[in-house]
């Protein structure tokens, strides 16, 4: 036998046993666990293919939306008729999973869509595409998060920002008007004590008494006014105090006063007078005040009458009521007056979220609002609020 040339080389060494599975092993196991991976994700999560169709869905997505014991395989995706697309939210359109499939481009969207108890939650979508071998959009993956807290909590960030400036703005009116008042008070005081001491007809001498008497209360009057609008324009953030619920009320209405002239709204006060003081924060009390009075007011365009009435309950409650005559709340509507951005009136007109941040000031001071209504037959909010609760420290 002649030695390997140098040309040929050593023989090559055997290879080494390849271990059973190897290179299957790990796709076999994820496969298996991909199911269970998909429920482990907190937020809700659906796999369709480029033509749109369900191919997974995590347990998370099934039962917010509603479609627990649903088999989804296959069948086209259940949020598609909520997706944005380029032309409008428009049935014939593609939803954004199908544009993907053509632009090969993620997308991230934010939509309000009901969840599986009807209520209107706010969702960020994000959607990414899988490719193929060849470039193609196989499959799309969405992952909807429910955002509604957080975009809540930033449109009331936003509201008591806007609350503080108002507040500042106030101050600064305030202390420009109460300025020429007190100026014009101090003439009003100095012409009373002139017309005790001059002689005059005792029928001129009334007039000019009627005269200043009317300057003068008036003048309080618009001193009293500022006073209210500082007190309205405090952030919710400040802290808690015993809050007189009567003149809070009569406060509001002193405000709204033009208003329910205008609109032709007869205005009832049933205020009980040993209602107790309640530990709170005393603009956010008045704010739940105002949204409810403000709502029955924008109800009662072609006039009405609303009532504001306060109650005792016991030696640790107390009872606010607002009750107006207008066209009521439609039954299917009653239970979504709470939820966040929901409202009927026109756009422009309303946030819809005055209930809901009425609503959780009142639950943060461990009180409880409800509803009654019927169509044509007005509505009556009921607010129930401890006398010594936590104040709203959550507010």
């Amino acid at each position: 036998m002649h030695p390997p040339t140098p040309e040929s080389g050593p023989p090559n060494p055997p290879a080494s046993p390849a271990k059973p599975g190897a290179g299957k092993f790990d796709v076999l196991v994820l496969g298996a666990a991909f199911p269970r991976l998909l429920d482990a994700i907190s937020d809700a999560v659906v796999v369709v293919d480029a033509l749109g169709n369900t191919v997974a869905a995590n347990r998370r997505f099934l039962e917010t939306f509603g479609f627990e014991g649903h088999a989804l395989d296959g069948r086209p995706c259940p949020l598609s008729g909520s997706c944005i697309t380029s032309s409008g939210p428009t049935p014939h359109t593609a939803c954004i999973a199908c544009e993907i499939a053509t632009t090969k481009q993620p997308r991230r969207a934010l939509q309000v869509v009901p969840d599986a108890t009807g209520r209107q939650r706010r969702w960020e979508a994000t959607l990414n595409p899988v490719l193929d071998e060849l470039g193609n959009v196989s499959l799309v993956v969405e992952v909807w998060r429910d955002v509604t807290d957080r975009t809540q909590l930033e449109a009331q960030l936003s509201h008591s920002e806007r609350l503080a400036s108002l507040g500042l703005l106030a101050a600064g009116v305030a202390h420009e008007v109460n300025n020429p008042l007190a100026s014009v008070l101090a003439g009003v005081e100095s012409l009373q004590r002139w017309l005790g001491r001059v002689s005059l007809p005792p029928e001129e001498h009334a007039d000019a008494s009627e005269v200043l008497s009317l300057l003068e209360q008036e003048t309080r009057r618009c001193r009293e006014t500022t006073d209210k609008l500082l007190l309205l324009g405090q952030p919710y953030a400040t802290k808690p105090v015993w809050v007189d619920l009567n003149r809070a009320a009569r406060d509001t209405l002193a405000l709204l006063s033009f208003a329910t002239r205008r609109q032709r709204i007869l205005v009832r006060a049933e205020l009980t007078d040993d209602l107790p003081s309640l530990w709170g924060r005393e603009g956010a009390i008045r704010g739940v005040l105002m949204n409810l009075c403000m709502n029955a007011v924008q109800a009662m365009a072609n006039g009405g009458q609303l009532t504001v009435r306060t109650l005792r309950l016991g030696e640790d409650r107390v009872l606010l009521e607002v009750e107006d005559d207008g066209p009521g709340i439609a039954p299917d509507h009653l239970n979504r007056i709470w939820d966040p951005f929901f409202t009927t009136k026109p756009v422009g007109q309303g946030t819809g979220l005055g209930l809901s941040i009425t609503q959780r000031i009142v639950s943060s001071h461990g009180g409880r609002i409800r509803v009654v209504s019927e169509p044509g037959k007005g509505a009556r909010f009921t607010v129930t609020l401890p006398t010594q609760g936590s104040g709203g420290e959550s507010v």
